[in-house]
């Protein structure tokens, strides 16, 4: 079984992935202070709780947009799996035909969402990661990996409006049940949630707009279950394994024959 670790800004996802599967996917916070050590017996406690031990893993592979934090997982994922991860980026093929300015901006978590999706998905395809940010990444129909949007994500958005605003308080960000609200705490639920699935419905068409064609939607990440179902567009395709399945692929691309 292989160790997926996909390193957010507010959240590292593991996942064990065998053959193409997975069997099981779990989280934790991510905090920069802590060390390789504290990493390595937490994760260790969590991957437990799933039936994991060291002696479970094939390999181990990480994607991380959380520079100052990659060496110290490297090091906690070598004390936890007994092996040193591959880490996602320059050297480490991919199959992707990136047409960027500079396709070293790209981060591991667009270029594993787009490795996915191309795999399963038909061209041209469109990615959604919810997560940190709500990151966008476009597929053409010819494979070329043409760009994407990057935007505000949830908690990021909640958290500046209420640090902005005096009479603003932190809620839960859950859909109201209705669009006009008559207290603060649904108002601002409803600008969260609603306004972000807005956000999601103008850009995709703006996309295809662009593409000249329509396109499959695949969205992904904590956030997604949440916004989703209240775009008006019904046809984006939740998948929440996205991620350590475009990562159980590179890894599987770099694997000596």
């Amino acid at each position: 079984m292989l160790l997926t670790v996909d390193l957010s800004n507010s959240r590292i996802t593991l996942a064990g992935v065998k053959d193409g599967a997975v069997a099981f996917s779990c989280g934790m916070a991510t905090v920069k202070t802590r060390t390789a050590d504290e990493y390595a017996a937490l994760m260790g406690l969590i991957l437990e709780q799933h039936g994991a031990v060291r002696d479970s893993w094939d390999g181990c592979i990480l994607s991380s947009v959380v520079p100052e934090l990659t060496l110290t997982l490297r090091q906690a994922l070598e004390l936890l799996t007994g092996t040193s991860p591959m880490v996602v980026g320059p050297g480490v093929k991919t199959g992707l035909n990136i047409r960027l300015d500079d396709p070293s901006e790209l981060g591991s978590d667009f270029v594993a969402a787009a490795v996915a999706a191309q795999d399963a998905y038909p061209l041209p395809v469109i990615t959604v990661d919810m997560d940190t940010a709500i990151g966008m990444g476009v597929t053409d129909g010819e494979g070329r990996y043409i760009g994407g949007v990057i935007a505000p994500g949830i908690i990021t958005s909640t958290a500046a409006l209420t640090s902005r605003a005096s009479l603003l308080h932190n809620v839960v960000p859950q859909a109201p049940g209705h669009i006009i609200c008559k207290n603060t705490d649904e108002s601002m639920r409803s600008g969260i949630i609603y306004g972000a699935a807005a956000m999601l419905d103008g850009l995709l068409q703006g996309m295809e707009e662009e593409l000249g064609t329509a396109a499959t939607v695949v969205a992904t990440g904590v956030w997604a279950p949440a916004v989703i179902p209240h775009c008006r567009r019904k046809d984006i395709r939740l998948d929440k394994d996205l991620i350590p399945r475009g990562l159980w692929l590179i890894w599987k691309k770099n694997q000596k024959r």
